[in-house]
């Protein structure tokens, strides 16, 4: 928000940090790939410093939207800064807020996982609460799971698949719950996430003016698109074996990339050691690890989203690692894109010599001979 202070383009340096100065220092730092003995893990998960940490970017996200209301307001800015002003916005509440708001919502502290759905509420995006964890988690790397991308899917494809299935998938869960449990369609949480959002944006306009309902409406829609830009890397093409028909096999390391680079890592709060994650959902950031049988991003998050963004960059860099990778689950027929032969006979071929280097050879020998 400071960035919209300075006033014209400068409102959007934050993309230039984002996608600019991150990616340059991921790459001038390098990876973290340690892990930590179980005897620091336990120390790690009662300090309750990293507990603090994630529960202030709560108030934090409230008055950050707070400000930008008010600067949308009394701000004097142009239609070019208010633009700055929105994805600015947009990046914190989708970078930090919901991040944040994912970790909190899967722990047991029912304090922690309200204040994770207030921030995705932040985002309009409360409904994820009930998709992702009842959902995703259940059916990623199937076709079941709309937060799975699949091969050769671009992000411009899988961004409105994704938006609309999970708010679907999120409908159905609550629509099966209710119905186990004999409960009328109001106890649903899906409308009453949507009504928070609500109240949220129609208290920015009446403490600031009504320019804070467009404000906070297009801050989501920035929050949302790179957080699903996220979700877009995170399981690219990984699929898991369906053992019979509905039946897969269980979540492992390699149905998830991961990330080594260390400020990206930082700065999502472990978020990149994703495979971890899917394995010990409820574990606390701090103390995630990196799994060796994982497949691995080439570079940070803030640097893949760049490249999702240009579907022949991402397919140029992605798909040799993904094929790769494919080769090493021998005996699995993928769903999506090509089954590669299997590394050790992909890696015969490869040194097999030429037909062209036989018959050179055999004819030298009945020259010598002749």
């Amino acid at each position: 928000l400071k960035s919209v202070a300075m006033g014209g383009w400068w409102s959007y340096s934050i993309l230039l940090y984002v996608f600019g100065v991150i990616p340059f220092f991921d790459y001038l730092v390098g990876v973290d790939v340690g892990n930590q003995t179980r005897a620091v893990q336990r120390e790690l998960h009662s300090a309750f410093r990293f507990e603090l940490l994630t529960l202030l970017v709560a108030p934090g996200i409230l008055v950050c939207l707070g400000y930008g209301a008010w600067l949308a307001n009394f701000g004097g800015l142009s239609c070019l800064e208010l633009g700055g002003l929105c994805i600015g916005m947009g990046i914190i509440t989708g970078v930090i807020g919901i991040v944040v708001g994912h970790e909190l919502c899967h722990k047991a502290s029912r304090l922690e996982r309200a204040f994770g759905r207030l921030l995705l509420c932040a985002a309009c995006y409360g409904h994820f609460y009930v998709e992702h964890t009842l959902g995703h988690h259940k059916d990623v790397a199937t076709d079941q799971d709309p937060a799975t991308s699949r091969y050769g899917e671009s992000f411009y494809e899988f961004l409105p698949r994704v938006v609309k299935g999970e708010f679907l998938s999120a409908c159905r869960i609550e629509a099966a719950r209710l119905q186990r449990k004999g409960l009328p369609w109001w106890h649903s949480e899906i409308p009453a996430y949507f009504l928070v959002s609500a109240a949220m944006a129609l208290g920015f306009a009446a403490a600031t003016g009504p320019l804070a309902v467009p404000f906070f409406l297009a801050q989501s829609a920035v929050a949302v698109l790179l957080f699903e830009s996220v979700n877009y890397l995170e399981h690219y093409g990984l699929e898991r074996r369906e053992l019979q028909p509905g039946q897969f096999e269980p979540v492992q390391p390699q149905h998830s990339w991961d990330s080594p680079a260390r400020i990206t890592n930082h700065v999502l709060f472990k978020l990149e050691r994703h495979a971890d994650h899917h394995a010990h959902a409820g574990k606390r950031y701090q103390t995630l690890q990196a799994y060796d049988s994982s497949p691995q991003l080439p570079a940070g998050y803030a640097t893949m989203i760049l490249l999702a963004f240009f579907p022949p960059l991402w397919r140029a860099v992605m798909h040799p690692r993904l094929l790769a990778h494919r080769r090493q689950q021998v005996g699995q027929t993928f769903r999506h894109g090509p089954t590669p032969e299997p590394a050790a006979v992909f890696e015969a071929k490869e040194t097999e010599p030429s037909p062209k280097a036989d018959t050179q050879p055999s004819c030298r020998h009945r020259a010598a001979g002749a």
